[in-house]
């Protein structure tokens, strides 16, 4: 990253943006490896130069709070199913044919309306 403007350093166009981008052409050039040039960088630029979070206060907090919030849909997801797939209990000495608390009137159709359906 810039350390003058905060940008990738691949996009930045600041003169601080030039000036790493040499110091990391002069490091590949003697040969060194990546980790020795991103030392080299954290040591002449700082810690902001490599654009990764310090681990903690906030940083830990961008890291949880997404991950603590997929969990808890995937639970309320979870919960929901098994209530949805729950069937209602049937009331004690109820039978399944039993209609119920239909009127007398509502019965004897929904009888007739069957019979007559199964013809």
């Amino acid at each position: 990253m810039c350390v003058e403007c905060g940008t990738a350093l691949n996009v930045s166009s600041s003169p601080v943006a030039d000036q790493e981008r040499a110091f990391i052409r002069r490091r590949i050039a003697e040969g060194r490896s990546k980790a020795e040039i991103k030392a080299a960088l954290v040591g002449e630029y700082g810690p902001r130069v490599l654009a990764v979070p310090e681990g903690g206060g906030f940083d830990v907090a961008a890291w949880l709070v997404p991950g603590a919030l997929c969990l808890a849909a995937l639970l309320g997801v979870g919960v929901a199913a098994l209530h949805w797939r729950r069937r209602p209990a049937a009331a004690p000495g109820a039978d399944a044919d039993d209609p119920g608390d239909l009127d007398p009137d509502d019965a004897r159709r929904l009888d007739a309306d069957l019979a007559a359906y199964d013809r």
